[in-house]
Parts: structure tokens; C-alpha cells; sequence
């Protein structure tokens, strides 16, 4: 099943729509596993949201009936996508940019560098990593896991993300999209970087579902698959 390039298809806007040129947003191409799944995603959405999806950044979405049964299609959508975990990194989003605002006033200069990175290891708990001193990695990872708010929607993560590799992956244990990439308990934390992930996908936009939160979903999907692309073995590949 083809989808035709979606800028073909205009939907009317909304009498309270605000008056954005979202055409002109700097949104990078996703990938083209994501391109997949917001092809068939698109088919239940809003009007509102359509106008994400229509951007001519997406460009032409082709979904391979042999690739994904729709019940499959539709587990790992929901799972890693359009729900699932990313509901959860949406939830974090606002939690993050407390935190980051916070340090901005206690530590400036940390708050500044780009030097650092934080995932959520084995035990639970956030780690820091980059190039900091050890001294002020704990300072941060003391910092992170003292948010318990931030932490306990982050603990859920691992879990979820690779259950639906699981599902992209099927009954014959190999997947054409994310679940190609070896992503396991052990090695979560070394792959997945949430500082990148919600520094990435933070829109000051939060009108429409697309952004809600300060949330950019798309840009979500795009960086995920760049480190997932970046720093994982491709072990389940066709």
C-alpha cells in the first residue's frame, strides 16, 4: 500500500487554527522506518496533526503489505512512535526542562556544556555520562535521581522500548525497522541518551497533539533512530 506524497493532501483548517507556516519549520527528513509507521498512522489522525505529517520534510510514505500485518503495524506504532514510549519521554519533557532551569540558577556553567548525557541503568536509577569531572557526575546523578517525578516515568522506559522491539521484530525474531538494533538490560543505558532525546524533540509549540507537551514527536522518532542507528548493533537485521 503506497501513500501518496501527503502535501497532495490539503485538510481545511481549523476556524481556531493559529497562523503558522509550518512548511517553512526546520524539521529534519525522519527516518525511513518512521516514515512506515506515520504512513499508517496517519490514517487516524487529526486534521491538525496532518498538518505535521503533510510537512514536505516526511515526503513520500510507502508501507510493504509483506513488511507488517496491520495488527503488528499497529503494536509497534503504539508501542515506540506515536504512544507508548513516546508518552512517556512527552511526560519527562516538562520535568527535564524544570530540572535544566533549576541548574541553569544553581550551576550556569554545567547547565551550558554539552558535554554531558544521562540514561537510566539496570538498577533503576540515572546515570550520567560524557566528559565531565567524576565529581560532577555526582552531583547530577544525585540531582537526576532526587526527581522523582522525572525518574519514576523514566523507569518504565527500558522495559516498554524493547517490548516493542519485540514487536517489530515478530515471529521470526528479526525486524525491518527498530527492532533490527540489539537493545538490551545490560546495554540500555550505553545507547539511549535522554538528555539528547529531550533536548532534541523540545518545541516551544503545544497546541496541536503533534507538539503537545513541548514535545516535538517527530523529531522524537528522528533522534531515537540516529543513536539507535549510531551506537547499536544491527543483530536482528533481514
Amino acid at each position: 500500500m503506497k501513500i501518496t506524497n501527503q502535501s497532495n493532501f490539503q485538510p481545511p483548517v481549523p476556524s481556531n487554527a493559529p497562523n503558522k507556516n509550518l512548511s517553512s519549520m526546520d524539521v529534519k527528513p525522519i527516518t525511513d522506518e518512521v516514515k512506515i509507521l506515520a504512513a499508517a498512522h496517519v490514517q487516524n489522525t487529526s486534521h491538525d496533526d496532518l498538518y505535521i505529517i503533510n510537512d514536505p520534510n516526511v515526503g513520500e510514505m510507502t508501507l510493504e503489505s509483506h513488511t507488517y500485518d496491520p495488527e503488528r503495524l499497529n503494536k509497534v506504532s503504539q508501542t515506540l512512535y506515536f504512544g507508548g514510549v513516546a508518552d512517556l519521554f512527552r511526560g519527562m519533557q516538562t520535568h527535564y526542562q524544570s530540572f535544566m532551569s533549576e541548574l541553569k540558577n544553581t550551576d550556569p556553567k554545567l547547565a551550558e556544556s554539552t558535554g554531558w548525557g544521562f540514561s537510566i541503568d539496570e538498577k533503576g536509577e540515572f546515570i550520567v555520562n560524557g566528559t565531565l569531572s567524576n565529581e560532577s557526575k555526582s552531583y547530577l546523578e544525585e540531582k537526576l535521581n532526587a526527581n522523582e517525578d522525572l525518574l519514576e516515568l523514566a523507569k518504565q522506559v527500558p522495559a516498554l522500548f524493547m517490548q516493542g522491539l519485540a514487536y517489530d521484530r515478530g515471529a521470526d525474531g528479526k525486524g525491518p525497522a527498530w527492532g533490527k538494533f540489539d537493545v538490551n538490560t545490560d546495554n540500555f543505558k550505553d545507547i539511549i541518551d535522554f538528555k539528547e532525546v529531550f533536548d532534541a524533540s523540545y518545541s516551544s509549540m503545544e497546541d496541536i497533539s503533534f507538539f503537545k507537551g513541548n514535545f516535538d514527536v517527530l523529531k522524537y522518532a528522528q533522534n531515537v533512530g540516529e543513536q539507535l542507528h549510531n551506537k547499536a548493533e544491527a543483530k536482528f537485521g533481514y
